[in-house]
């Protein structure tokens, strides 16, 4: 068996053919994949470098974070919390705060409905559902700004507003508005809702 090589054009062919799929093989079959797990690995640092400083930022305010977890041990101030050791006189208790700042405001009371209270964590939600008669539409502004800045501290949620026909020229339309307020009363440590 004759085993001689192309010489001249056809060997150069084949030499470079040959050089080129040895260079393709070594290309896709060891550089490529090194590449490859060379930026996995490189994004991998990156990632693992950003969660250290991440974790360092944490680290670092902590010494702040136990402070203020030293001056919150206490619990929120006890203004911030309705009165009563029970859900109905926390409600009574809301239900008159809420009819002062109405008062005060010159809004008048049409209708109010407790809501069922809630276990919120360590805290009873207690809520009222009122329904309002303004002869203005400031004076509901005001009402609402009354119970925002009020303490305890109460949240209102689910407000409608709806205008009515003006009484006489000049005057602004009387406001017919309802409301939910929420305030909060501490609960019983055995978690009991009484």
């Amino acid at each position: 068996m004759n085993t001689t090589l192309p010489s001249g054009r056809w060997g150069q062919v084949l030499a470079v053919a040959l050089a080129g799929s040895v260079a393709g093989a070594l290309w896709f079959g060891i550089a490529s994949p090194l590449i490859l797990w060379h930026s996995h690995r490189a994004e991998l640092i990156a990632e693992r470098r950003a969660l250290a400083r991440h974790m360092a930022a944490v680290v670092a305010s902590l010494p702040d974070l136990q402070r203020q977890a030293a001056v919150m041990a206490g619990g929120p101030p006890a203004r911030a919390l309705l009165d009563g050791a029970a859900d109905p006189i926390a409600g009574a208790t809301l239900q008159g705060l809420v009819q002062d700042m109405a008062d005060k405001s010159g809004v008048s009371v049409t209708s109010t409905e407790m809501l069922p209270a809630n276990q919120v964590g360590g805290y009873r939600r207690i809520g009222l559902r009122v329904s309002v008669y303004a002869p203005r539409w400031s004076t509901i502004v005001r009402l609402l700004q009354s119970v925002d800045r009020a303490m305890p501290r109460m949240l209102v949620d689910d407000l409608q507003i709806h205008g009515l026909p003006a009484r006489r020229e000049g005057d602004g339309p009387p406001v017919d508005a309802s409301f939910t307020v929420f305030a909060f009363r501490a609960a019983k440590p055995s978690g009991a809702g009484g």
